[in-house]
């Protein structure tokens, strides 16, 4: 298992030069044959199970390498400019608060941070606004918070999404060391092939209308990670982010939920 390891650090080193593609093809065979060791010493070997943590932390390049908007909108006079502006906002303010790029940073950890934000600047815009955790919604091992908010029209706005494409976490053999979450690539590796335009539209703008098909590519990849039941449509997936929000005696939920009938 150590030598797989060594061998796997140096495969590391020597992709350093080459695409996101090519380098992704060129390591995941080497990374499947480590996983499958671990999993025969069923991850009884810490200091191997750390090291490959190690590896994989390396691998900080996207499998979709594509990039947030950092600029305001042109026009300002419409409801897509509303969103736009609360989405610039929010990340020139996250920059400054927590010192990252927005463009260059996995964002991993923050989308709790990046939503508590968003929340507040929306309030600002009287742009009503809540913050759900996925996590919740679909069973993940990991919490990821996002922002559902109506301008004219409900919006999910996910500001960190780009932390799921990080190509450590994205290898088709990749495990999780808790049960019952024995799952390959996270919700990043799912996003590819055919919701790549979603993958591409919610990482850049930030936001997805979620009467859209874009919205629904986005929460089946949630639903697969998750182990669930993809629901058959966007309405049926809207219904499931509004249930943590149902009976909130809180006035920004009361309104959302008030606007429901009028989407």
């Amino acid at each position: 298992m150590q030598e797989q390891l060594k061998i796997l650090e140096q495969a590391i080193i020597d992709s350093q030069d080459m695409d996101v593609k090519a380098e992704c093809k060129y390591l995941e065979p080497l990374f499947a044959e480590v996983y499958e060791e671990t999993r025969k010493e069923n991850f009884d070997d810490l200091s191997a199970l750390l090291k490959l943590s190690q590896l994989e932390n390396k691998l900080s390049r996207r499998i979709l390498p594509v990039w947030p908007k950092l600029e305001p909108p042109i026009e300002r006079d419409s409801d897509e400019a509303l969103l736009q502006m609360l989405v610039y906002y929010t990340r020139k303010k996250a920059e400054d608060l927590y010192h990252c790029n927005i463009k260059e940073d996995s964002l991993r950890t923050r989308s709790k941070d990046f939503s508590q934000l968003l929340s507040s600047i929306a309030k600002g815009l009287e742009v009503p606004a809540c913050i759900l955790d996925m996590a919740s919604i679909f069973h993940l091992p990991v919490p990821h918070y996002v922002v559902l908010a109506y301008v004219n029209g409900f919006y999910l706005l996910d500001i960190t999404y780009q932390e799921f494409f990080l190509m450590g976490y994205n290898f088709p053999t990749r495990y999780y060391e808790f049960s019952p979450y024995n799952r390959i690539c996270e919700v990043g590796g799912r996003m590819l092939g055919e919701r790549v335009k979603s993958a591409t539209l919610m990482i850049e703008d930030g936001y997805l209308p979620v009467s859209s098909t874009h919205f629904k590519n986005y929460c089946d990849a949630y639903a697969e990670f998750g182990s669930m039941d993809k629901c058959q449509d966007e309405k049926e997936y809207f219904q499931k982010l509004l249930e943590p929000i149902q009976g909130s005696s809180d006035k920004t939920d009361r309104i959302l939920l008030s606007k429901v009938d009028k989407k």
